[in-house]
């Protein structure tokens, strides 16, 4: 019967072992080694609060798969999470039609800017954190809801629901000179102004979620451009050891960064932006 803990420690001192029955030399005798109780490893905390994330992919012989991954509660991992609304806001251009964000499938079709068809090969969603509870320093998460017609007529179709990691294509020659070109991806969340942009916090539950094709490419969600998911060029710096593994498992239909591919447009920050003055 296994002893309590806390007694072992005493019991050992009264057991005899082969050394304690050997004969003293010099007058002293020799003692046996002291016993100690094995423990298991604490495993080690995460130095990053931790969130759940939901993934669904297309794996090599067609399948669709998919899981539900702990990762980092941090901004680069969040953005590969939190582009499109749910609940029917966001509508993408396939071959049979407008598709809600929602119900698509890896393998599905859809159409891009550019006039092709490309298969989603991974979507990623999450609950938005609307309470500000994911970690001790967390705020809450938002929404940008754009406005019909706020980019143009059709632009968006009727209100568009985005969330922090959406990214649409700007149009602008101011651009020329800093960029060498006239187009470049600019954060939605950036340009809110109250009034086309509008920045919402919800106040109930909401899932936000992000599309991978097999390349970096812009997509229209209710007529406005606006890009799928790709890590951006600072990756590799951004993500090391042991967070890069925990990255990578968010997607695992690729094996390494460099299967992102290339990058369609270049981006821009919200510093940019003003440096320029477009904000």
């Amino acid at each position: 019967m296994p002893q309590p803990l806390a007694r072992v420690s005493a019991t050992a001192q009264t057991l005899e072992t082969p050394q304690s029955r050997l004969p003293s030399h010099g007058g002293h005798r020799s003692v046996a080694p002291a016993w100690t109780v094995r423990r298991k490893p604490v495993p080690a905390r995460p130095a990053h609060a931790m969130r759940r994330f939901d993934v669904m992919w297309l794996a090599e012989n067609g399948d669709i798969m998919d899981d539900t991954v702990a990762a980092p509660a941090l901004p680069a991992f969040e953005a590969a999470f939190s582009a499109f609304g749910g609940a029917g806001g966001a509508l993408i251009q396939t071959p049979n039609g407008l598709t809600a964000v929602e119900d698509l499938l890896p393998g599905d079709m859809i159409e891009t800017a550019d006039g092709d068809t490309q298969p989603v090969t991974w979507i990623g969603s999450v609950e938005l954190d609307h309470k500000g509870r994911r970690s001790g320093d967390a705020a809450p998460e938002k929404l940008y809801r754009l406005t019909g017609d706020a980019l143009g007529y059709g632009h968006p179709t009727h209100d568009l629901m985005l969330g922090a990691g959406a990214r649409y294509l700007l149009r602008a020659e101011a651009l020329k000179s800093y960029l060498g070109t006239a187009h470049a991806l600019a954060p939605v969340s950036a340009m809110a102004d109250g009034l086309s942009m509008i920045e919402i916090t919800p106040i109930s539950t909401v899932r936000c979620y992000h599309i991978c094709l097999p390349q970096h490419r812009l997509i229209r969600v209710n007529g406005v451009e606006l890009e799928t998911y790709h890590p951006g060029i600072a990756a590799s710096s951004q993500f090391h050891g042991e967070l890069r593994n925990r990255f990578m498992s968010l997607f695992p239909h690729l094996e390494n960064l460099g299967d992102f591919g290339a990058m369609a447009h270049p981006r821009l920050t919200p510093t940019d932006l003003i440096e320029i003055g477009l904000l």
